[in-house]
């Protein structure tokens, strides 16, 4: 940081060349600071994202062509900032890890996951 005068660099290829810095804070930084279209993408938002989209191919999300290349397009809008904490929130308060709020959720009926969990029960 000294020799950048305190400051990130805006190239994400410059930002993974710092040590201890990981694919989410790179992207934090980029969205936060930069104001750069970025995902905040954790188990939380890649929760949301597969129920809704579709499973991811890969175990590790930030390997995944598929679940990265989705958060990126979910993302990649004007307002990244709003989008990315709206779907951190929505995976805390509704779609949940454990006992997701399914029917109080306003994308159930366009939601993968719900249309696969209501289906087994009503089989």
């Amino acid at each position: 940081m000294t020799k950048r005068k305190g400051k990130f660099p805006i190239e994400k290829v410059e930002l993974q060349e710092i040590p201890f810095l990981g694919q989410y804070i790179i992207n934090s930084i980029l969205l936060q600071i930069h104001n750069i279209p970025s995902p905040l993408l954790d188990v939380n938002m890649a929760r949301v994202l597969e129920r809704y989209f579709g499973e991811r191919k890969l175990s590790d999300i930030r390997y995944d062509p598929y679940l990265q290349e989705l958060a990126y397009r979910v993302v990649n809008h004007s307002a990244s900032k709003e989008i990315n904490w709206a779907i951190l929130d929505f995976a805390a308060e509704i779609c949940k890890a454990r006992k997701p709020l399914c029917e109080n959720c306003f994308l159930s009926a366009t939601c993968k996951y719900y249309k696969k969990v209501f289906n087994r029960r009503n089989s």
